[in-house]
């Protein structure tokens, strides 16, 4: 009988002892959990912009159009410039600063196969295919793909022309780009001027110190509305 008790008692320790860890485990568990429901919550605040502080910018408020002047030709050429001027304007209701990325596009058809074959359409380089005569006075080559304009823009107001003309170089290119198709992919961001919504919206935050993107910011920020 005394053996008897003994294990009892022995089973009632070790069974308290096994509580208390249970409990100890729950407790840590439910903290662990308690701190990543906080950490979801704050990137999640983050990534949809509810923090005014960090993401003080509204781009649904912002309304920006591209204006085109082109005059389409039948054939695309070598050593001929061709009209086509660009340029923003601001359809919302506040001050905007915008940027521009384009995206030359060349295409041609197999004439044995009639599917489309995307060429080269290189602007830059020691020999490039096309010669666009980008605005370098108003605006800023981010060399992101994106030109940024160095004026904030007023409700209406337009931005001068980011181009007017557009060549494409014969020594250059080949009997591949005989008959081949020119269009541009233009895409227009723009974002309030309120201290520092292009950085958060366009650098993820970040101040440039050095690169291309350092005189970007120095134009811009002069111009920014600070509370």
């Amino acid at each position: 009988m005394k053996k008897r008790k003994y294990f009892l008692k022995s089973h009632v320790v070790i069974s308290r002892l096994k509580s208390k860890k249970f409990l100890i485990l729950l407790l840590s568990t439910l903290t662990i959990l308690v701190c990543l429901g906080i950490g979801m919550y704050q990137t999640y605040a983050a990534l949809t912009g509810q923090d005014s502080k960090e993401n003080n910018f509204k781009i649904a408020d912002f309304k920006t159009s591209i204006e085109e002047d082109f005059q389409p030709s039948k054939k695309f050429e070598a050593d001929i410039d061709y009209k086509k001027i660009v340029r923003v304007k601001n359809d919302g209701e506040d001050l905007a600063f915008v940027r521009v990325l384009v995206s030359p596009v060349i295409t041609t058809k197999d004439t044995m196969t009639n599917q489309t074959i995307l060429l080269p359409a290189t602007m830059n380089g020691s020999a490039p295919v096309l010669s666009i005569d980008f605005n370098d006075v108003d605006w800023i080559d981010g060399q992101d793909g994106f030109y940024y304009y160095k004026q904030a823009l007023k409700t209406g107001e337009k931005t001068s022309s980011l181009f007017e003309k557009v060549r494409m170089n014969s020594q250059s290119i080949d009997t591949n780009y005989t008959g081949a198709i020119l269009t541009f992919e233009l895409k227009v961001e723009s974002v309030n001027t309120t201290a520092y919504a292009y950085r958060d919206a366009w650098w993820n935050g970040q101040k440039p110190t050095v690169g291309v993107l350092l005189p970007i910011d120095q134009v811009l920020e002069p111009q920014v509305i600070k509370e």
